[in-house]
């Protein structure tokens, strides 16, 4: 009688353990700025990647649900959440290549800069060595006629 008991308990526990599941989706919407890095273990486990952009902590969350695939971010400043949604791409004007092709460009500038300031103490050195030797004057040099 007591096997016939704990089959239908042992049934009935397993049923409601897995009523209890919770889906990724729904943990992750209950994540909330403000959290700290453990509170976000603790409820949605270890990211499938971690990045440190920017002086942010980014850590990103792949998951499916019902079929349907999701990529959410968190990111923290000083161990504490600051967003919490959608994987956030860089606008056009700050991609990588985009922020290169401004480097790039303020690069050659500072060195035409570089070059002309070069030039312009090269100059100005020559100009003070003729100067101090006395070589940017014309001198009047008197002629003698020998003597007989």
């Amino acid at each position: 009688m007591i096997r016939l008991l704990s089959i239908p308990i042992v049934v009935a526990l397993a049923l409601l353990t897995t009523a209890c599941q919770t889906s990724m989706v729904k943990q992750f919407e209950s994540l909330k700025p403000g959290m700290e890095k453990d509170d976000v273990l603790d409820r949605m486990g270890s990211p499938n990647q971690t990045q440190r952009v920017s002086g942010k902590d980014r850590w990103y969350y792949n998951f499916y649900d019902n079929r349907i695939r999701f990529n959410k971010e968190v990111q923290f400043v000083d161990g504490m959440a600051v967003y919490i949604g959608e994987v956030v791409q860089p606008t056009e004007d700050q991609t990588a290549v985009a922020v290169d092709t401004r480097n790039e460009s303020r690069n050659k500038q500072i060195d035409e800069q570089m070059k002309k300031e070069v030039q312009e103490n090269r100059k100005a050195y020559e100009a003070y060595e003729a100067q101090t030797r006395g070589t940017d004057k014309v001198r009047y040099v008197p002629t003698f006629e020998p003597i007989r």
